[in-house]
């Protein structure tokens, strides 16, 4: 029994033509030109994909026409081919670079021959690294002399067997890969139904690349000697958010601008390799979405002059200033525009300093609020008050205490005036009450002004106040039994230095003493309003104090006498008062004047 004859090899779906008819010259041990010249076809026109030479190697070959054109790399415009059901450019396609499988290739070698190596035509497309069905990857061949001399498949294989050899025994691995799988779908079916659909495989391949390289963290364009690895990763990574949509790619834009880590954000340096592949491409029709979304955020996050071009347009109206616009058009310096934004949002004052943008919006929230404060000096005068004592409203809490800067107090017009519109209500006389003005009051029982109006605002003064005439407080008028007496301060906390001397029923000059010599510790704390640092006696110090010593004042307030008659009568006992180098304070010893028990100085004489 005799062989059949074979005259032409079954033309494979997904091989190229050109590698079809050169395992067809292989199997007649010849070359292609020559096989084509035989069968009255020209092999440059064939491998360029000419229909008149596609039609009589579909007649000869008795394969289906359109098969054969499905699966040629025909050209179609400048730049551009047809790739099996889509189209990609030079950019993505290697028409004249051998890329194969070295493990497809030798198994058709040792299984049937030169003529059973079959050239897969999503080989040449340059985003895809893997073979599907061996999972290594991809390799190409040193180029030829000429390019139809690239086109002999076959030929090019038997001439690097070797090469080929080796790589085929290469055992490692690669993973799977969600772009590779969908530039495939793409080659056999055509493109997805999905807004990407108008892209070519190029526009494709660099756009997943770029955004997942700008999602990664990459700055600038993409490296031309990139790591295959990485490359994948990219590609999957921008496919991936592209597949979620419009809305998935809108979604991850603010990612690059959070991500960033300069002082002051650019976005040709957040969107890195991005920013730079959409601006080489935005007259393109086909990216014309892409560039819509990736433009507004653009104008949505950065700040953009309004002449400025971003792809081509300038934005209709400008959302964000840099901070130096944004102090011209605010008068503020750049640095209180910082904390007057960081104290309006409740952001710590190191984060607001480093802010490099403002929008629009919180300019008119800054003037807004800007507006509802008022200066101490301002409030001072309206309230017909020193601002030594507004101070001392607000650090009893009767109207609050705004701190833009580390030293500058601010006031809530609105608490200002509101205090006013209750002075306003009062009752204009008090039957049976004998008034005086609020300042004479206050001198008369030693009491602070802001103690005053403290109690009158928390409605403990009910029946004991009305309006008499004056500027602003001022014209508060007190009953003058009013209890309002004058009180020692409370020891809840380190003491001033006049506090302490008022504590201890003492002067400031035996205090200084007593501090100079160790018996009481001083601490330094910044005042807020001037930055200076004021002197404090501790709270702890003096509690040892008078755990061990009493002075001469305590003694006389407890036991009703005046300080001079005490004194006179601890002189002639011969009780010493206490030693701080060539001075004495008149501090003794509780254990001296037998206080110690809690019996009084007067039960011993």
């Amino acid at each position: 029994m005799t062989a059949p004859l074979v005259l032409a090899l079954p033309f494979i779906e997904g091989e190229t033509l050109h590698g079809y008819v050169s395992r067809n010259a292989a199997l007649h041990e010849t070359t292609p030109r020559n096989f084509c010249s035989d069968l009255g076809m020209r092999w440059p026109f064939l491998c360029s994909g000419h229909d008149g030479q596609i039609e009589r190697l579909a007649w000869l070959t008795e394969t289906r026409t359109d098969m054969l054109r499905t699966w040629c790399t025909k050209k179609i415009g400048i730049g551009h081919y047809q790739i099996g059901k889509t189209v990609a450019s030079t950019g993505i396609l290697r028409r004249t670079a051998v890329r194969l499988c070295p493990k497809c290739v030798v198994a058709a070698l040792t299984e049937t021959g030169p003529h059973g190596v079959v050239q897969q035509l999503e080989w040449s497309i340059l985003g895809i690294y893997c073979c599907p069905k061996h999972k290594c990857s991809l390799i190409t061949l040193p180029s030829a002399n000429h390019s139809h001399a690239t086109y002999d498949f076959v030929g090019r294989i038997l001439r690097h067997r070797g090469q080929i050899q080796l790589a085929s025994e290469v055992e490692e691995l690669l993973p799977g890969s969600i772009f590779e799988q969908y530039v495939r779908e793409r080659i056999w079916v055509g493109p997805q139904n999905d807004w990407l659909q108008d892209l070519d495989l190029t526009n494709l391949h660099r756009t997943c690349l770029t955004l997942g390289g700008a999602l990664s963290g990459l700055k600038g364009q993409i490296p031309e000697a990139l790591p295959i690895d990485v490359s994948r990763s990219f590609c999957d990574l921008g496919l991936r958010t592209l597949l979620k949509g419009k809305k998935g790619y809108k979604a991850a834009l603010p990612d690059m601008h959070r991500a960033s880590t300069a002082e002051r954000s650019y976005y040709s340096a957040d969107m890195g390799p991005l920013y730079h592949w959409l601006r080489g491409v935005q007259t393109q029709s086909a990216l014309a979405g892409l560039l819509q979304i990736t433009r507004q955020h653009i104008f949505d996050t950065y700040p953009i002059p309004m002449d400025k071009e971003v792809f081509g347009k300038t934005p209709s109206t400008q959302k964000w200033l840099t901070m130096e616009e944004a102090r011209k058009r605010s008068g503020f310096g750049a640095v209180f525009l910082k904390r007057l934004l960081g104290h309006i949002d409740g952001v710590p004052e190191k984060d607001a300093l480093k802010r490099t943008d403002v929008h629009v919006e919180e300019l008119e929230k800054v003037a807004l609020f800007w507006g509802s404060l008022i200066n101490l000096k301002d409030a001072a005068a309206l309230l017909g008050i020193l601002p030594q004592q507004v101070k001392s409203l607000q650090n009893r809490g009767v109207l609050s205490s705004i701190k833009i800067t580390s030293s500058l107090r601010y006031l809530k017009r609105t608490e200002v005036t509101g205090l006013l519109d209750a002075l306003q209500k009062l009752p204009s006389e008090l039957p049976a009450a004998s008034l005086v003005p609020l300042q004479e009051f206050c001198r008369s029982r030693g009491v602070h002004l802001a103690r005053v109006i403290d109690l009158w605002s928390q409605g403990k003064l009910d029946g004991q106040v009305c309006l008499g005439s004056g500027d602003g407080l001022q014209a508060l008028e007190v009953d003058c039994n009013a209890l309002c007496e004058k009180t020692a301060p409370q020891l809840d906390r380190d003491l001033q230095l006049p506090e302490a001397a008022r504590y201890l029923q003492s002067n400031i000059s035996s205090i200084r003493r007593l501090r100079d010599h160790g018996f009481l510790c001083q601490k330094l704390k910044r005042n807020p309003d001037t930055n200076h640092m004021k002197c404090y006696i501790s709270e702890d110090s003096i509690r040892k104090f008078e755990n061990t010593y009493i002075t001469l004042g305590q003694m006389a307030s407890c036991l009703k006498v005046a300080s001079i008659h005490l004194a006179m009568k601890l002189d002639r006992d011969g009780v010493q008062p206490l030693a701080c180098g060539d001075k004495m304070v008149r501090a003794y010893s509780r254990k001296a004047v037998g206080w110690a028990d809690g019996a009084d100085y007067g039960s011993r004489s």
